[in-house]
């Protein structure tokens, strides 16, 4: 979405002009990326080179860039306060912890409670996530939401220095990804053989077994029904011998009779 500010530039038609554009663009409490003011056309044919000097720093430079200019333009309060809220953006970029004695340096700090007011602006403007830590002299960064312009060949340079240690960490991530995948599916073919070949030899042994215990049973059916039968003869000849007119006891008493008369 373009600032309204972008409205002014048509209006950009002398260097008076350009450099009051500068001003307010530099001062302006939401805007803080400036590389397509750098190449604007009206811009581009009306600046000077101390205005370029100084939107190409508000673009991707820093407060310790801004004091090593030979004539450096005199900033307002606006423009001083953004210059330190980019710088800091750029810092936290680099490192997730920052030192109270590191900041009060490299942004020209006197106390506690500016660089305090300063990380809150920052916060507030949505360019980074960050908390005070007074007891450790310390701002740690959670997040850096804004970004700064690449404008310069040197930029560039180390954008696309750390563009390659992307591109090659994902390589590698991919390639380990790769291995781990190939391992996996090694893994699985072969807990799948193993299941198979358990499988085989359990219905093999189940097959072997099979036959053995059906004989097994066939035969005690046999001896059963051979013992019934026994038994049923058995109690069928006890029948017999106590009924039978042949017996001894019964040979004697026809005997005696006979004898008697």
């Amino acid at each position: 979405m373009e600032h309204p500010i972008y409205a002014l530039l048509p209006l950009v038609n002398s260097s008076a002009a350009a450099s009051d554009f500068v001003i307010r663009a530099t001062s302006a409490p939401d805007l803080f990326s400036f590389a397509f003011l750098l190449h604007h056309p009206s811009l581009r044919t009306h600046i000077t080179s101390s205005d370029a000097s100084l939107l190409r720093i508000f673009a991707s430079g820093t407060w310790a860039d801004y004091k090593k200019l030979s004539a450096p333009v005199q900033l307002s309060e606006a423009q001083t306060t953004k210059l330190k809220q980019l710088t800091l953006v750029t810092l936290a970029g680099k490192s997730h912890k920052l030192s109270y004695a590191t900041l009060y340096s490299v942004l020209d700090l006197v106390d506690a409670r500016e660089l305090a007011s300063l990380v809150v602006s920052c916060v507030y403007s949505n360019l980074l996530s960050a908390a005070l830590d007074t007891r450790a002299q310390v701002v740690n960064i959670s997040a850096v939401r804004a970004g700064r312009d690449v404008v310069g060949r040197e930029e560039i340079l180390q954008l696309k220095s750390v563009v390659d240690t992307w591109s090659i960490r994902c390589a590698t991530t991919i390639a380990e990804l790769a291995s781990e995948s190939r391992k996996v599916r090694e893994a699985s073919i072969k807990e799948s053989a193993d299941v198979r070949e358990y499988n085989r030899v359990v219905e093999m042994i189940n097959a072997q077994l099979m036959p053995r215990s059906k004989h097994n049973n066939d035969s005690n059916s046999g001896s059963n029904g051979n013992n019934n039968v026994a038994e049923e003869g058995s109690d069928a000849m006890e029948i017999d011998d106590g009924a039978s007119p042949m017996s001894d006891s019964s040979i004697n008493k026809k005997r005696k009779q006979r004898t008697t008369s």
